[in-house]
């Protein structure tokens, strides 16, 4: 049976934009500049305009457009784009029909900005053989409440003094004064022009106080209705689209796959950092794609999920990164379950002290989607210092009695959380709230108390305070407040640890809402329970992120005890030699690779290692001896090959170095320093 993909439309919510870049003139080529500031001028957001200026080549470009016509296209699964024809067929319309009388081009025209975004109207009123009425025309439309407008409402034209171009009438702005063609001064005021235009046209007259029809307003009252009705419909097309993809294909550009770009799927995230029982900190996270596509196949439907997770500094380095494949099959069962509900990948890791940027990018590589996140990580630099964590609002919890290898995605001592990103709940739910307190005291744990406050719409609507000793816990502390009294709404809980006598210490604080519905659909959680997480996994991952930090001591110390419990491990052996190379301990650092360059495919890794490791001991011929495993193994390396080059020259082989510079110029010619050696060999 053929395969095939079916989408599931999921609940979700959406990240606040990322500020855009401002400052930097751009210079685009023609083409690109006609399709933002002219075709496309009328219906693409701001936060689209922002990440279009930013993309460097037209190959970005190109996968930008892309992307802006698929997020509107009402059928993406046929090869038509229903939105994009029409588009460009009102955009024709428009140069064609309304910049006849104008020196500017149709789509500039107030009724071609109009066609462009609204379209043909139902209806067109013509007044333009009223005796001392400038030429007006109304046009009909049937509105659409879920772009703010109206169940049917007009627009009004109107040839301003009479001559030039149609222009869009305001009741606010204008009023009848302005379509009577004798009311220069003659009139006293809105209401005696308005009597005035009665007489002349009744039809016209009872129209232009109002754009909605069946509002009453007396002449000489603005329509406020009207003025917010025009901001409605210029605003209407920004409306129709969920831009957060603009952000996500700037922010992931370099790791997705051209195949992706297009198809990028609006998503939510949480995390929250917990200290384990061992004291480690980890990062705990999740994140809900608002829609996945499985692929069918014989009555089964699966989809392929690969998570990306980056963790960088301030300055942009890469600290952490890690991939993770999550296969997902479902029964069709299952997929009415995942249908009604929706889906939350969640996963955990370890993270040294420091204050980082999170990227997630998720990709279903089935249906070529993806979707990303950025969070903002702070794991403390000093858990002995007296602290309390963000609140992580959950609507339930599960009892997870296990040790603690045992590694469960916002698993805290004896307890899994069950949360979502979206911090909604129904009526009929029970907020649990969970939190740490580090660096708590024996005094604090006998005489201190925690404070719960409730607010709604920024007013105190319940609170209640607890002893600390009266909890059974460590650092960890959970609460649940059973919602049934408090009303739908938006709410603020504030969480304060009070000293003995009864001062405030420190303070979170997190919002919430309880939705109109008794119950809140909760999502079908995918993710990876690893039996066992044992200490020498730890220290290596914790390890690698103090390497890439720069703090070489850290990392050895960690490096170096991992690499002694499982010396066999051969990534564990890299990366101590990394370490001990860095340090300057070349002996020691060549001693661990060797027998991993010993077997019958040592990674690229390795031997580049060793050879820089023996050139680093005067060793120029076993360095030779790997550099040239390593370039027929992988292939030019203008490293390896400008490494080359000193060893030959070392040993006295000038020819051979003078070759193995010229390669590497011939590969990368911005190489000053190689030019030199080159240019200072060919003389002699």
């Amino acid at each position: 049976m053929r395969a095939k993909l079916l989408s599931v439309v999921l609940v979700f919510s959406f990240l606040a934009p990322a500020p855009a870049a401002a400052g930097d003139k751009i210079v685009l080529p023609e083409r690109y500049r006609k399709w933002l500031d002219q075709e496309v001028v009328y219906i693409i957001t701001s936060r689209e305009r922002d990440v279009f200026l930013q993309l460097q080549t037209d190959r970005e470009r190109e996968i930008f457009v892309g992307a802006f016509w698929r997020q509107r296209d009402p059928t993406p699964g046929t090869e038509r784009n229903e939105f994009r024809e029409e588009h460009y067929r009102r955009l024709q319309y428009a140069n064609t029909m309304y910049g006849r009388s104008t020196p500017l081009p149709g789509w500039k025209t107030d009724r071609g900005r109009i066609y462009i975004i609204l379209g043909a109207p139902k209806n067109i009123e013509s007044y333009d053989q009223v005796m001392n009425v400038y030429p007006i025309e109304i046009w009909f439309y049937l509105g659409d409440a879920s772009l703010g407008l109206p169940t049917g409402f007009n627009v009004i034209f109107f040839k301003r003094a009479g001559t030039g171009d149609y222009v869009l009438y305001s009741p606010t702005e204008d009023g009848p004064q302005s379509l009577i063609a004798d009311s220069m001064g003659n009139y006293r005021d809105e209401r005696e022009a308005y009597l005035a235009l009665r007489k002349l046209e009744p039809n016209l007259a009872s129209q232009t106080l109002s754009l909605i029809p069946g509002e009453r307003n007396a002449p000489g009252y603005m329509s406020l209705a009207s003025s917010q009705l025009i901001r409605d419909i210029l605003a209407s097309p920004q409306k129709k689209v969920q831009d957060s993809y603009a952000e996500a294909i700037l922010r992931f550009k370099d790791f997705i796959e051209v195949e992706y770009t297009a198809n990028y799927v609006p998503s939510d995230a949480c995390l929250q950092v917990i200290q384990d029982d061992s004291g480690a900190f980890m990062v705990h996270y999740s994140i809900e794609p608002g829609k996945i596509s499985v692929e069918e196949t014989d009555g089964k439907y699966e989809a392929r999920f690969r998570l990306t997770g980056r963790i960088s500094n301030s300055e942009g380095r890469t600290i952490y990164q890690f991939d993770k494949d999550f296969p997902f099959n479902l029964t069709p069962d299952q997929l009415q379950e995942v249908r009604a509900k929706s889906i939350a990948i969640q996963d955990m890791f370890p993270l040294v002290p420091g204050s980082y940027n999170f990227d997630i990018l998720l990709k279903n590589t089935l249906s070529k989607e993806f979707t990303g996140a950025e969070k903002k990580v702070i794991v403390p630099s000093d858990p002995q210092a007296l602290q309390i964590s963000p609140l992580l609002l959950a609507y339930g919890n599960e009892k997870k009695p296990g040790g603690t290898s045992e590694r469960i995605p916002f698993k805290a001592g004896d307890e899994q959380i069950l949360c979502q990103s979206r911090k909604t709940f129904g009526t009929k739910d029970t907020l649990v709230l969970f939190f740490q307190v580090l660096g708590l005291k024996d005094d604090l744990r006998t005489a201190g108390s925690l404070k719960y406050d409730f607010f709604k719409d920024d007013k105190e609507f319940s609170s209640r305070t607890r002893k600390v000793s009266s909890y059974q816990t460590g650092r960890g502390f959970l609460e649940a407040e059973n919602l049934k009294d408090f009303p739908p709404g938006y709410y603020q809980i504030r969480v304060s640890l009070l000293g003995g006598d009864g001062k405030e210490l420190l303070s979170q604080k997190e919002n919430f809402e309880i939705s109109f519905v008794p119950e809140i659909p909760r999502p079908f959680i995918l993710s990876k329970v690893m039996a066992s997480f044992k200490k020498e996994d730890y220290l290596f991952e914790t390890g690698l992120q103090y390497f890439n930090k720069g703090d070489l001591a850290a990392a050895g110390a960690r490096l170096s005890e991992a690499y002694a419990k499982s010396p066999q491990r051969p990534n564990f052996a890299l990366a101590y030699s990394q370490v001990l190379f860095r340090q300057g301990d070349f002996a020691r650092a060549k001693e661990i690779l060797l027998p991993l360059a010993a077997g019958e495919e040592p990674s690229a890794e390795v031997l580049a290692l060793l050879g820089q490791a023996c050139q680093a001991l005067g060793q120029y011929q076993d360095a030779l001896t790997f550099y040239a495993n390593y370039q027929s193994r992988f292939g030019m390396n203008i490293s390896i090959l400008n490494n080359l080059g000193t060893c030959y020259f070392q040993l006295g082989n000038k020819a051979e170095a003078l070759k193995a510079w010229t390669k590497s110029l011939e590969l990368s010619p911005d190489q000053e320093k190689i030019k030199t050696l080159v240019e200072s060999l060919k003389k002699r």
